[in-house]
């Protein structure tokens, strides 16, 4: 009876353990100067890979950029809370111009490191709650999600040359 009871205790474990276990979402993006949100003419790229977990909603983005130098980013962002590297959401309305709304940060610090030919940024597990307060947005965790699989969320880079945005591509599943 006791052997029973330890075994049903242990399957349980074992199968609550499996329903807790995160799924992690892949999404990535293209940046450059000539998307429709940053229309620049900006030699500058860069390639993002971001990782969302939707249990602990903790989000990771490993981005890439050549031909900008950190130097390069917005100063007034770089002082800020919110870095000068973020997630818009942009909510289209038809007969009038889009809303953009920010909607996670990158918050500058030591996750922007120097490369050769540009820098790198490599946050890992963010907390969205945290990213949304800092902007104090009021978007839940859900919509982020639905946004960004929508094809709604543009990955900003924002420069001294280019406040509004030097380049930017929009992130896709993937």
């Amino acid at each position: 009876m006791r052997m029973t009871i330890k075994l049903l205790a242990l399957t349980a474990a074992t199968l609550l353990a499996g329903t807790a276990q995160a799924e992690t979402l892949r999404f990535h993006a293209t940046l450059d100067g000539k998307t429709a949100t940053s229309a620049t003419g900006s030699a500058a790229t860069a390639t993002a890979k971001v990782r969302v977990d939707t249990v602990t909603h903790r989000v990771s983005v490993d981005l890439t950029v050549h031909g900008l130098t950190v130097d390069a980013l917005w100063d007034k962002l770089v002082k800020g809370p919110i870095g000068p590297i973020h997630f818009h959401e942009y909510i289209a309305r038809p007969g009038q111009s889009d809303d953009v709304v920010l909607v996670l940060p990158l918050p500058y610090g030591a996750i922007y490191q120097p490369t050769r030919d540009g820098f790198r940024v490599r946050m890992k597990d963010y907390d969205y709650a945290a990213g949304a307060k800092l902007l104090g947005s009021e978007a839940t965790f859900e919509h982020f999600i639905a946004a960004m699989g929508g094809g709604h969320v543009v990955l900003n880079i924002h420069t001294d040359r280019f406040t509004d945005g030097e380049i930017s591509g929009t992130v896709a599943k993937g």
